[in-house]
């Protein structure tokens, strides 16, 4: 009888944790906003730096979205910074070195983006090479493609002034790069959540095995993840390329480590140990809220990496130990 009594304060404490731990990223970041406007508050708390970080960081967070789309289906794509990088390089590049019109550039960059994604897939599920091995191929295939492609120089001759467009107008006040976020962030988060695309995708993360025993097409649908994965990273391409005003063959691999960060720190917060749109969105600006403060306070550029690698690993940590507590 003590004992059953004993171990209902103990089950209540775990409930109680598990039900309020999907709100604490977005406590975390909300704590950051309050934190830093006292302590910088002639800089922080500005709608300069608003706008600053919602134009910087809707890159990565496209990028990261990206990304949750073969995470989601238990893979992994490390292609996807250097995807980014491709796109960024095709967008300024065509219309510079080969005289194509803008339109027809971004067309052929996010197409060759899903292609690149495309073969990913099929290396995977077809031909059976792991995720990793797979997708760190095409990473150093499409590095080393950029760099012959650009001679190792950086593309700003003849680039359409169209293309700053999308970086520098703001839309009611929203900069474009953030429009594009909020578009891209409802759209996945719709095909996610509300439609049968989005099931099937998490029912073959779940269990592969019992997803093509229900009628699921595992190996079509795993493919097309890799596919939105890369079209999506060129997407991020293309709006990197608009905030630079040049395109650089070095641009894409520094995003490799802050997508996964914010992927899995994401899988902490909203929906516990799930890849979700909103979680991610809120590791991004968390992540980034985080580093521009300190950034303010004095901290040196080369910390801001750190920072990154060190919400990776507390990420994962904080996923393994939820899964524990829910068992």
């Amino acid at each position: 009888m003590t004992d059953v009594t004993a171990s209902k304060p103990l089950v209540s404490r775990k409930s109680i944790a598990l039900r309020w731990a999907p709100y604490a990223l977005p406590a975390i970041l909300v704590l950051f906003i309050l934190v830093f406007s006292v302590l910088v508050p002639d800089i922080f708390p500005t709608l300069r730096t608003l706008k600053t970080l919602l134009r910087t960081e809707s890159v990565a967070a496209i990028l990261a979205i990206a990304l949750i789309f073969p995470l989601i289906v238990s893979e992994f794509d490390v292609s996807i910074a250097a995807v980014l990088g491709l796109s960024a390089i095709l967008v300024t590049g065509l219309p510079s070195l080969q005289g194509l019109p803008l339109p027809v550039a971004v067309l052929i960059s996010i197409s060759v983006c899903g292609l690149i994604g495309f073969i990913n897939g099929v290396m995977i599920v077809r031909i059976g090479i792991s995720a990793l091995v797979a997708t760190l191929g095409s990473s150093v295939i499409v590095t080393g493609m950029v760099f012959w492609y650009t001679n190792g120089n950086v593309i700003y001759n003849d680039i359409p002034p169209q293309l700053f467009l999308l970086a520098q107008t703001d839309v009611f006040g929203v900069p474009a790069p953030a429009v594009f976020l909020i578009v891209v962030a409802v759209a996945a988060w719709y095909v996610l959540e509300l439609t049968p695309l989005g099931r099937y995708l998490y029912a073959i993360g779940g269990s592969k095995p019992a997803a093509e025993l229900a009628g699921v097409n595992v190996k079509g649908l795993t493919i097309l993840a890799f596919v939105i994965a890369g079209v999506l990273a060129g997407l991020a391409g293309i709006l990197q390329a608009a905030q630079l005003g040049s395109g650089n063959p070095s641009v894409g691999p520094p995003f490799l480590l802050p997508a996964f960060a914010s992927a899995f720190l994401g899988a902490t917060a909203i929906k516990i140990n799930r890849f979700n749109v909103l979680g991610t969105v809120v590791a991004v600006f968390t992540v980034a809220v985080g580093i521009t403060g300190l950034q303010l306070l004095g901290m040196p550029f080369y910390a801001a990496p750190i920072f990154q690698g060190a919400a990776l690993i507390i990420a994962v940590s904080a996923s393994i130990y939820l899964k524990r507590r829910a068992a």
